[in-house]
């Protein structure tokens, strides 16, 4: 049996076993893969009942950065949680290697979709939904934790850290000093994470019901500022590039003032805190934790290309974010513990 059938056999037993009814007929079973992500595999799972109409499932592999036992099991507690509020997909069927979930109609945003305004403002308000749930997890943050577990990892992996550790011990003391408040965040807010029914928006749905975020598999409790300048980082990252390294980078992509601000007012809106002062304070907060999500990035996508078998330029991507780190660290105020950070704009980490 080859891996595409093996594979086909796998997903009608789950859907047959969580799903039941017309799932259980194999003549009429369909498999087909989706683009994934740079960390899971994506399939959709479709059948046909008596009435002729075609049900679909996603099925989701998950890759090696989730084949941890906790991991899995926090992931599909915030999954089921976010479903149930109809914050995200219903989960039908959880695994070890993965899950079944409710498919959504429509498409992932495009990243120039990321600057219409009045998509922007509505992934604002979605996020600061988001930041507002009560999770039955822990409520300490972990990016400090994680971003020194890529470090080591990397380290045990063979990548050449040199270029990483000024910037890693910057970057921590940072995150120790933030005031940043502590939210359920996101914290993978790209347009590939976001969905948007075209369908509902021609039928007079407005934007709001018709967008919604995906995929949690890096959702946690963190620092509010992180969300924030995770999402406005990927404002510079299309990754619809068919041909190697598989995105497009551009520094200049990066939300201006005036963007910034419409995002951060959206969002306090939704919050019903909006006020000039709140406005600043988050904008403070990215610029900080724009810098730490360029090298956390970095690390992770170093550890992807060791072990991942995604297709991928992750070493170049390193590369590039690393590259960004040292663009925003230049528009800083030198001081003493920074200088030794600074150089060239462009630098090779490999």
């Amino acid at each position: 049996m080859d891996k595409e059938t093996e594979l086909s056999e796998k997903a009608f037993q789950l859907c047959s076993k969580f799903l039941c009814g017309e799932w259980k007929e194999r003549n009429n079973f369909k498999l087909e893969e989706l683009n994934g992500g740079l960390t899971n595999k994506l399939y959709i799972c479709s059948t046909t009942n008596q009435e002729g109409l075609t049900k679909k499932v996603v099925l989701r592999i998950y890759g090696l950065i989730m084949q941890d036992v906790n991991a899995q099991i926090t992931e599909s507690v915030v999954f089921a949680i976010l479903g149930q509020k109809g914050l995200g997909p219903k989960l039908y069927g959880a695994f070890s290697e993965g899950r079944l979930e409710e498919y959504i109609p429509g498409r992932n945003l495009r990243t120039a979709e990321l600057q219409v305004p009045e998509i922007s403002t509505t992934v604002a308000t979605r996020l600061a939904d988001y930041h507002r749930l009560e999770v039955p997890m822990s409520k300490d943050p972990i990016l400090l934790e994680q971003f020194q577990g890529y470090y080591n990892r990397c380290e045990q992996l063979g990548v050449n850290m040199k270029p990483y550790k000024d910037p890693f011990k910057f970057c921590c003391q940072l995150i120790q000093n933030t005031k940043s408040p502590i939210v359920f965040c996101h914290n993978d807010c790209h347009e590939g994470n976001i969905l948007i029914d075209q369908e509902k928006i021609n039928k007079g749905s407005s934007m709001t019901e018709s967008l919604r975020l995906i995929d949690f598999e890096y959702s946690a409790y963190g620092f509010r500022g992180f969300d924030f300048a995770n999402h406005f980082n990927e404002w510079m990252m299309n990754y619809s590039n068919e041909e190697w390294p598989h995105y497009f980078f551009n520094q200049n992509d990066f939300p201006s003032n005036d963007q910034q601000r419409r995002f951060i007012q959206a969002y306090l809106q939704q919050q019903g805190d909006l006020s000039e002062e709140n406005i600043n304070k988050i904008q403070e907060e990215v610029m900080e934790f724009a810098m730490i999500g360029h090298v956390y990035w970095s690390l992770w996508s170093e550890i992807q290309a060791k072990v991942s078998d995604i297709k991928f330029g992750y070493v170049e991507y390193a590369n590039d974010r690393m590259n960004a780190f040292r663009t925003l660290l230049n528009t800083r105020k030198i001081s003493k513990s920074e200088e030794t950070l600074r150089g060239p704009n462009e630098i090779a980490v490999h």
